[in-house]
């Protein structure tokens, strides 16, 4: 009977960096070690929780949030403040915060980028076949709008850049005439204004990022404007796979 009931509960993947987050937490406080101390380093904390790099860093995001750890890209991780201890272990919706409930974290960025990798091939391909001339024009509007905008990022920061880099994506998604699927992709690019998408943008996002991210949206551009689906689909997830690797940059 108890196998059965596991069999029916599966694990809430959605969230399952919190369960994560939660378990460094406690390895954290056994380690015992004082406020602005550097803890060890990604990979030897993956290797003690014994999860992927990727899992572990969203996990991480999850603590900073919270103001236990501060993380210093190039630099490592640092204590800012010894986790509480409630007692008992915290379950991982109320290991949150207040403003930061498990329900308004946001989706894994990891499956967050997968979706849309899977996703948005296939509509990029589509577009490549039927996307008519005001569309096309919209297109590389975004585009253009996006290199305008990362001359003036000193002075404007990243908003204009993200925002024209959302209509990119969205044009591409209105040609296939599917609300269904605009409206998923919509709310799927929008995971990156989430409390943990939105953090590891702040921390992993420079001006080479958005340089490399600009000319694949014109990579992109160029193969749906040859009509050639095939060059459309492999340019988009290069994009989405370059991305990804971006956002899981090595810490320290």
């Amino acid at each position: 009977m108890e196998k059965t009931d596991a069999l029916l509960r599966p694990m809430d993947r959605t969230r399952g960096y919190l369960h994560i987050a939660e378990a460094l937490r406690q390895e954290i406080r056994k380690m015992d070690i004082p406020a602005g101390s550097r803890l060890p380093s990604e990979r030897e904390l993956a290797q003690l929780l014994k999860v992927s790099r990727p899992s572990l860093r969203e996990a991480l995001i999850v603590l900073e949030l919270q103001g236990e750890i501060e993380i210093r890209v190039g630099s490592g991780i640092y204590l800012r403040r010894a986790p509480a201890d409630g007692g008992a272990v915290q379950t991982p919706a109320s290991a949150v915060e207040p403003g930061f409930e498990a329900s308004l974290m946001g989706h894994s960025p990891r499956d967050v980028n997968q979706a849309r990798y899977f996703l948005e091939g296939g509509v990029a391909a589509h577009a490549a076949r039927f996307i008519n001339r005001e569309q096309l024009k919209a297109l590389g509007a975004s585009v253009a709008a996006m290199r305008k905008a990362l001359g003036m990022r000193n002075r404007m920061g990243d908003k204009p850049l993200a925002d024209a880099d959302r209509q990119f994506h969205v044009t591409l998604a209105s040609t296939t005439d599917n609300r269904l699927l605009i409206q998923t992709l919509e709310e799927l690019f929008d995971q990156r204004y989430t409390p943990i998408g939105g953090s590891m943008h702040r921390l992993f996002d420079n001006q080479a990022v958005w340089q490399d991210a600009v000319q694949e949206h014109q990579d992109i551009y160029e193969a749906v404007a040859d009509r050639d689906p095939l060059q459309a689909q492999a340019a988009m997830q290069r994009h989405l796979s370059r991305a990804h690797v971006r956002l899981m940059a090595v810490i320290g």
